[in-house]
């Protein structure tokens, strides 16, 4: 009896650190979008967005529909015109080549800070190439929500403080 009260509490334990350690925080749940992401194809249609649609909070994700909606209408009446995401939707300023002593370098991306205020977080993503390019890093925010227990991305927020979803809203 003994035993088996032992193995029932072990497995429970067991059960419950499982669980646990599937709940990602903001800068884990950020690290495994960009890499879902990137093995993903960077076209922006409803594939694109549906496909990430477990990443983005509802408001973020109608957002994107709304905008491939209103890109497809404005192709009908102008199709030579570029859509708003019409060199794709990487989420990553654009990665031209650093030239030095004959190398080409590409931007690297790293997880910076993270600020947490109850439901809300604030994770730094940093685009650097190395330090012999002598270009300056673009840090850009990802803005998450917490939803259901779970952390969504809400927006994306460039350094100078604009950001995705209003750039979206804008567009024409």
């Amino acid at each position: 009896m003994r035993d088996k009260f032992f193995s029932i509490t072990f497995l429970i334990l067991l059960l419950a650190a499982a669980a646990f350690s599937q709940i990602r925080g903001p800068a884990e749940t950020v690290t495994a979008f960009y890499k879902y992401s990137n093995a993903r194809s960077t076209i922006f249609d409803r594939r694109h967005i549906e496909s990430r649609k477990q990443w983005y909070t509802p408001e973020f994700y109608t957002a994107f529909r709304t905008l491939l909606r209103k890109d497809q209408g404005q192709l009908k009446k102008h199709p030579t015109d570029k859509p708003f995401f019409g060199d794709g939707l990487d989420f990553r300023p654009l990665n031209e080549a650093c030239d030095v002593n004959g190398k080409q370098y590409y931007r690297r991306r790293s997880i910076g800070r993270t600020i947490i205020k109850k439901n809300r977080a604030d994770v730094d993503v940093r685009f650097a190439y190395p330090k012999s390019c002598t270009i300056e890093p673009i840090v850009w925010r990802i803005r998450l929500w917490k939803v259901s227990g779970k952390w969504l991305i809400a927006d994306q927020i460039y350094e100078d403080g604009s950001t995705l979803t209003k750039d979206m809203s804008e567009h024409r």
